[in-house]
């Protein structure tokens, strides 16, 4: 079965989240969130135009960090993501962004 890429509608902007990045790209999320944040802190005032914070409730219902990604700040995030795997959800995410633009 193919794995479906979950992008979504946030106020006008379509966005995927951290979660599901790191799940596809076999990054563990807290290094993934870590990352984020370093490229927010880099980039300053325009770092919202790439990444929105957000929360999400876990399995036991507790309120947790993540991040949504807008087409720019998913790029931003996975250039550095080498290999044949990543190449693989790089190219499934920008064909997922494309169709809902």
């Amino acid at each position: 079965m193919e794995n479906l890429i979950n992008v979504t509608n946030y106020n006008g902007t379509i966005v995927v989240s951290s979660r599901d990045v790191a799940r596809d790209f076999g990054k563990e999320h807290n290094d993934t969130k870590k990352r984020i944040r370093e490229l927010v802190r880099d980039m300053g005032e325009i770092s919202h135009n790439y990444f929105v914070p957000s929360e999400y409730k876990d399995s036991l219902n507790r309120t947790q960090e993540e991040y949504l990604l807008t087409r720019d700040g998913f790029s931003l995030l996975v250039m550095g993501f080498t290999g044949a795997p990543p190449l693989k959800w790089k190219l499934k995410y920008i064909d997922a962004f494309n169709k809902r633009s």
